[in-house]
């Protein structure tokens, strides 16, 4: 087992936002606002990437590093219409391994959520 801290970020009384152990990162919970602003699931989509981005940002990664996304879609009939927004978001020549799966999200208004793991290079 390495030596090495568990760092979190701060998030709410349920989780962190971020947590880092070595040169591994993980994101969970990764939404957009659920606000009215963001209905379609494009525009949700839009919005949980730019916070991933961000995140990624602060711990000094980004998508290029990508290990791992898991997606949760309430309704698997937005399948297709996310992935075409995935598709202009992810690096290409980056993939991360990705599975996506239909739930019921904890708020009636979000339509995707995504967990990720991603490295962060020193």
């Amino acid at each position: 087992m390495s030596d090495a801290p568990v760092l979190r970020t701060s998030g709410n009384a349920r989780m962190s936002k971020m947590v880092r152990f070595g040169n591994l990162l993980f994101l969970a919970g990764q939404t957009s606002s659920g606000q009215a602003q963001a209905r379609s699931i494009e525009e949700q989509c839009l919005e949980a990437f730019s916070r991933i981005d961000a995140l990624l940002k602060q711990a000094n990664s980004d998508k290029r590093n990508l290990l791992s996304v898991t997606i949760y879609l309430k309704d698997m009939s937005d399948f297709d219409r996310m992935n075409a927004v995935w598709q202009q978001w992810v690096d290409p020549d980056h993939l991360p391994a990705r599975c996506t799966v239909q739930t019921t999200l904890g708020l009636p208004e979000l339509l995707v959520e995504l967990s990720v793991t991603a490295a962060v290079q020193n």
